[in-house]
């Protein structure tokens, strides 16, 4: 081999190594960043947001909203709407779900209360935050919580607010999959308030392969993924909303709002990539549901 081959052959490992140390210095930034963002938010804005929360309540989305969008930024996850978003009217928001991204992707843009898995609300440290955002808890395994769970959401709305639901009740990386209906009993109780109120379902699809989090991934290492792989788009599709003029079953309304994501969903495949490239290099492969 010459002097040149020698000298090429010698200068790539210490270029990909010099490449790997910026790209981990950076999230090493990122992830100091987003541990002192946790930590102030912990012992400075979550007593304020508990106080907004008891005597300002209409002002209680303002902190999250800012603390979403600062969570999105050290992730590198972009949002951007299509559609056209209703955001003046007081509704139920029906999206699939794909990761816990989909949270501060959604809470960033409007104000929302989300309802969520009991099992949140045991979870050190999130469960303060969770409960900060007005989150409102369901035990999955236990029906008869059902109506509680219900009843929590009807006073959100009714309050002028707006409750994000995953009816898939799991996250998915291959697109939306059938609604459960149980949680749309609520739309017989709007009907009866009389007020102008909507369902709007909104599409969630991202254009990276290790965007979604899925079946038993730690959120650490799904953040870290995150961190140190190229920006990820969440694209929210605002669907056309249902109006609550007329009495409608439940199990019809889920399954009109899971036709038009599916084909919101399908319809922004169609005209932009699936995924972007991936450093795991599995860009295609899929993944199986949480």
């Amino acid at each position: 081999m010459t002097r040149a081959g020698r000298t090429m052959a010698l200068s790539y490992p210490i270029s990909r190594l010099i490449s790997r140390g910026f790209l981990w210095s950076g999230v090493g930034l990122r992830a100091a960043a987003l541990f002192l963002t946790i930590i102030l938010s912990f012992l400075i804005f979550a007593p304020i947001q508990a106080a907004l929360l008891q005597w300002a309540p209409r002002h209680g989305q303002a902190l999250p909203r800012l603390f979403y969008r600062i969570v999105l930024a050290l992730v590198k996850v972009r949002v951007t709407v299509g559609g056209r978003p209703s955001g003046e009217i007081a509704a139920l928001v029906i999206t699939n779900h794909v990761s816990w991204t989909d949270i501060p992707a959604l809470g960033a843009l409007f104000p929302a209360s989300f309802v969520a898995k009991s099992e949140v609300g045991r979870w050190p440290i999130i469960r303060t935050f969770a409960r900060l955002v007005n989150t409102i808890f369901v035990d999955r395994g236990d029906r008869k919580t059902i109506p509680t769970t219900n009843a929590a959401m009807l006073t959100h709305i009714a309050a002028g607010g707006h409750v994000v639901l995953f009816p898939e009740a799991t996250t998915h990386a291959d697109g939306p999959q059938p609604f459960h209906s149980a949680h749309f009993a609520i739309v017989e109780d709007l009907q009866k308030t009389g007020g102008t109120h909507a369902i709007q379902p909104i599409a969630i699809r991202y254009t990276a392969a290790h965007a979604p989090w899925i079946g038993d991934d730690a959120l650490l290492p799904h953040v870290v993924t995150l961190m140190k792989n190229a920006p990820v788009t969440c694209e929210l599709i605002f669907c056309e909303p249902l109006p609550l003029d007329q009495p409608q079953p439940r199990r019809a309304v889920a399954q009109v709002c899971f036709e038009r994501i599916a084909a919101a969903y399908r319809d922004q495949a169609s005209t932009s990539p699936r995924f972007l490239s991936s450093d795991s290099g599995d860009a295609d492969r899929p993944r199986n549901a949480r």
